[in-house]
């Protein structure tokens, strides 16, 4: 199953948190199972994900996917750079995640 695949499971079986706030909340709880984040995000931004990820130990999956496409994938009328991954659901996210593959 590739990400956009994954994302939209979640989006049915899962629950998640969209945007930059809300995602470094979240990280900052050590409550997300995943972390999914655009590589075309502002470098900054991404920058600090990064760098709360690791700290916090929460895994992060960088993709090349716009944050128009992450936006769709999640069904959502609106763009979107970080994901919050609180429960993958029916997903298979996690895997994706330890195996690395964002594409």
């Amino acid at each position: 199953m590739d990400l956009k695949q994954s994302l939209e499971v979640v989006s049915r079986t899962g629950r998640y948190v969209v945007g930059y706030r809300r995602t470094v909340k979240e990280i900052l709880a050590r409550k997300p199972a995943a972390v999914v984040a655009s590589t075309k995000s502002s470098g900054p931004l991404l920058k600090r994900v990064r760098i709360l990820s690791q700290s916090m130990g929460v895994p992060l999956l960088l993709t090349e996917l716009t944050p128009a496409e992450l936006g769709l994938a999640l069904r959502k009328p609106f763009p979107t750079s970080f994901i919050a991954v609180l429960d993958p659901g029916s997903s298979d996210i996690a895997e994706q995640v330890r195996a690395g593959s964002g594409e």
